[in-house]
C-alpha cells in the first residue's frame, strides 16, 4: 500500500469493481444455496444448508471489506479468486495496481 489517498476517480472505479464482484459472488452463492435446498431429503439436510450459508456469509464479510485500508488486498483477492479481471482496475495509480498484483500472487 504505496498511495494512501485514493483520488475521486479511483474511488468511482473501486466502488464500481468491489459491487461488481460482490454481486457476483453473491449470485453464485444464491445458485448454491437453491442447488442444496432443493436436494434436501431428510430434516439433517436443512441443518447442512445453514451451515454452508453461515460459513458463506463469515466468507463474505471478511473478504468484502470497502475500507480504504483494505481495498488494495481486497481487490488482490478478487484477482487471485478470478472474481475481478487486472482491466477492471484500470484507471488506479500504477503504484496501486502493482501492491494489488502482488497480492494476488500470493
Amino acid at each position: 500500500m504505496l498511495t494512501a489517498t485514493w483520488s475521486h476517480a479511483e474511488k468511482r472505479i473501486a466502488r464500481r469493481v468491489f459491487e461488481a464482484a460482490l454481486q457476483r459472488e453473491l449470485a453464485d452463492l444464491m445458485a448454491e444455496f437453491k442447488r442444496r435446498a432443493a436436494a434436501a431429503q431428510e430434516p439433517d439436510d436443512m441443518w447442512s444448508v445453514q451451515e454452508f450459508l453461515a460459513t458463506a456469509r463469515r466468507d463474505i464479510d471478511s473478504k468484502y471489506d470497502y475500507r480504504y485500508s483494505q481495498l488494495e488486498i481486497v481487490f488482490g483477492l478478487l484477482l487471485r479468486e478470478g472474481r475481478s479481471e487486472e482491466r477492471d482496475l484500470q484507471g488506479l495509480a500504477e503504484d496501486r495496481l502493482a501492491f494489488i498484483r502482488r497480492v494476488a500472487l500470493l
